[in-house]
């Protein structure tokens, strides 16, 4: 019986502790409940950030030592290893630390629910990458070398099949994390930012990552000033324990002592997050065993050869080779027939990791025949549809001058490099039909030495002893091509009246009477030449009206009198 009523008390107990932990549970789901949509700001739900999200998957070797804290009296040790030169303060290359503070400032602006400190970041970028030290870091925030994790291939580290085709990693089978906050393909295809306003997301430079990694910490709503919900964030990242103590520490370093900015190439600690990217210790020699004295002579046995692991093929990317051509500014381009294109195509060339590739060869090539054509070519070719050119020091091609033709449409340019695999960058150029030319004033050539009354005024059956030329001008410039309508009329003609059919009149090639005529086009200088004007045996006042096709009017009064006497001049 004892045995008996200590087993049922045993059991009593086991319950107990069972209802108070489901109900310990249930509060916790309740005051903190696990965020179960997805990412808030993101379209890609297998990139949100969460436990099981890529990004928090075993992606790499995080640098997991901590801050030394040791005190010399009460003044703090900045961390080792981190470019630190003084007591009670912590180095941080200065391009990185603008990142951080650059990224706090924007999401500051962007969700001031979240409370992101910049020591965060900059606590992950410590832990990833130590602040992308021994990699070259440039001002730009970019760096000499890429920084890449492991092939996640299964074999040591997560299995993570490829999701950019090798554009930020290299690698177009499996991924890698990439860049000095390492992040997955996937992940910065959904949370990836342009930290740095030059109109590129890249992964590899520090002000795009650590406005990227901002993004990502504060998805979900979360406020980072709880506890909870900063531990969620960084487990989001890389879930593990031991990664959310090393960043918790190295963030409370940097808030707790002055940050120093160290040049980015000061001597630090740098860290490679793929093993195999890491040098191989020197072969250390055993000493050989002393003879032992023996009239036999004893073989010294042959050492055995351990077996060379196998190398994984890595993928190399020529930082000169251009992966992919972006067109800048429009695709669309416009000219008037005859007339030159009112924009050069322009095009940057980049590498695969999104970086400009100076000296590249270009080719612009026009599709279509007589539409347009290059005004100038290099030397290197004789053809007036293609183009070859090089890109600046920014990676900047720009094709030569565009002429358009007689012939309106539209008309093709494409641009293509070599090693290019992605789509060719296309332009459209659309020819229309020119314009006439028009004048919006007309005058006499000469209006001072002009004796428009004298030459104004001819005898019946004679002709006018010569009317003055004409200026057109548009805009105050001269008029070149506009063709002008000469008409003669009856000065009392009505308006809406048939024009008239006798008078003065221009005499056409076969002798006929022409009174209404369109005059030879206006020269270069906007000249306009007026033909001989005959008169019949009509006299009487006339109007010689000269209109422009855009409606500008110039009216010459003519008189015709009776012969006072002889016969008619020719």
């Amino acid at each position: 019986m004892p045995a008996l009523s200590t087993l049922v008390a045993r059991r009593v107990r086991q319950s107990l502790c069972a209802c108070a932990l489901a109900a310990s549970l249930t509060a916790a789901v309740a005051v903190n409940p696990l965020p179960l949509g997805g990412p808030a700001r993101a379209g890609a739900d297998e990139a949100g950030p969460g436990p099981g999200s890529p990004q928090s998957r075993h992606r790499g070797e995080p640098a997991l030592d901590l801050p030394n804290l040791l005190k010399e009296g009460n003044k703090p040790q900045g961390p080792t290893g981190d470019g630190v030169a003084t007591p009670g303060s912590a180095g941080v290359p200065a391009t990185a630390l603008a990142a951080y503070r650059k990224a706090e400032g924007v999401l500051r602006g962007s969700q001031p629910s979240c409370r992101l400190p910049w020591e965060l970041v900059a606590g992950i970028g410590r832990v990833e990458s130590v602040h992308a030290s021994g990699y070259g870091l440039r001002g730009d925030g970019s760096t000499v070398r890429p920084i890449r994790g492991p092939r996640l291939d299964g074999v040591g580290f997560a299995l993570i099949r490829d999701t950019d085709g090798g554009r930020w990693d290299g690698d177009a089978v499996f991924d890698r994390a990439v860049g000095p906050m390492q992040f997955i393909p996937s992940t910065w295809g959904s949370w990836g930012a342009d930290g740095n306003g030059d109109g590129v997301r890249d992964p590899n430079n520090i002000f795009d990552a650590a406005l990227g990694t901002a993004r990502y910490l504060c998805a979900g709503d979360r406020d980072l000033s709880r506890s909870v919900d900063l531990d969620r964030a960084v487990l989001s990242y890389n879930n593990s324990r031991a990664y959310v103590d090393a960043v918790r520490k190295w963030m409370d370093t940097y808030r707790g002592v002055g940050v120093v900015e160290t040049p980015d190439d000061a001597p630090g600690a740098p860290h490679r997050p793929d093993p195999a990217d890491r040098p191989a210790p020197e072969p250390v020699e055993k000493p050989e065993p002393k003879p032992v004295e023996n009239p036999k002579p004893i073989e010294k046995p042959k050492p055995i050869e351990k077996p060379q692991p196998v190398e994984r093929p890595q993928p190399v990317v020529d930082h000169r080779t251009v992966s992919r051509l972006e067109p800048l500014g429009s695709r669309e381009l416009d000219a008037e027939a005859g007339r030159p294109v009112t924009r050069r195509p322009q095009v940057r060339a980049v590498d695969a990791h999104g970086h400009a590739v100076p000296g590249a060869r270009i080719t612009f090539r026009i599709g279509g025949t007589g539409g347009i054509r290059f005004a100038t070519v290099p030397a290197t070719t004789t053809a007036t549809d293609v183009a070859t050119v090089t890109s600046d020091p920014h990676g900047t091609a720009t094709a030569p001058v565009l002429q358009a033709g007689d012939r309106p449409g539209r008309y093709s340019v494409v641009a293509t490099a070599s090693g290019v695999r992605g789509p060719a960058a296309v332009f459209t150029a659309t020819v229309r039909p020119a314009a006439e030319p028009t004048a919006d004033r007309l005058e006499l050539w000469d209006q001072e030495t002009a004796n428009l009354p004298e030459l104004s005024r001819a005898e019946t059956g004679s002709r006018f002893p010569g009317l003055p030329s004409l200026r057109a001008t548009y805009r105050a410039r001269p008029a070149s091509g506009v063709r002008i309508i000469a008409r003669l009329l009856p000065a009392d003609r009505e308006e809406g009246a048939v024009d008239s059919t006798v008078g003065p009149y221009f005499e056409g090639a076969d002798g006929a009477e022409i009174r209404t005529l369109t005059l030879p086009p206006a020269g270069a200088d906007g000249r306009v030449t007026l033909p001989t004007l005959f008169t019949d045996q009509r006299p009487g006042t006339y109007t010689l009206r000269l209109t422009t096709p855009s409606g500008t009017v110039l009216d010459f009064p003519l008189t015709v009198t009776p012969p006072v006497s002889g016969p008619r001049t020719s």
